[in-house]
């Protein structure tokens, strides 16, 4: 039995020594940065003094991007009134436009995806918003509407 065990204690040693020769070793290191994406916007004045009378398109307020990656990102375009401006029981819709053809004019009745958004690595990607009516309101009041923009590494 003592011949067994001092023959496994020294294969164990010789096993154990080898992980250890050379003079020189490989240490494999790594990481992952996961992509993501921030938002502002430049929101001047124009949208909260819309002319209610006009289906003119209105507005010159920004939107502004930024990722750690290169290729597209998602915006995402939601209305809290469904793409209505309210005033009480009054509603009058409008439509969103994004320059550079990334949005034509669009009510937003439901979340509304803009898939092809430029990202240049840690370069903002500013795009301007204007909104349009699509009728003018008839009835005096103060009309209001909340856009949320959200975005989304693609």
């Amino acid at each position: 039995m003592k011949k067994f065990f001092a023959l496994g204690a020294a294969a164990a040693m010789i096993a154990a020594g080898s992980a250890h020769a050379g003079n020189s070793v490989d240490i494999p290191l790594q990481g992952e940065l996961c992509k993501t994406c921030d938002v502002t916007a430049f929101v001047n004045g124009p949208f909260d003094d819309l002319d209610m009378t006009t289906t003119n398109t209105q507005g010159a307020e920004s939107l502004s991007p930024i990722c750690n990656y290169g290729g597209t990102l998602t915006v995402t375009f939601t209305s809290a009134n469904g793409g209505f401006l309210v005033s009480g029981p009054n509603k009058v819709g409008y439509t969103l436009e994004v320059s550079g053809g990334l949005l034509g004019p669009t009510q937003l009745t439901g979340p509304t995806p803009v898939n092809n958004w430029p990202a240049v690595a840690n370069a903002v990607q500013t795009r301007s918003l204007s909104v349009a009516l699509q009728n003018p309101a008839t009835v005096a009041g103060i009309y209001s509407d909340t856009i949320t923009a959200s975005v989304t590494p693609n």
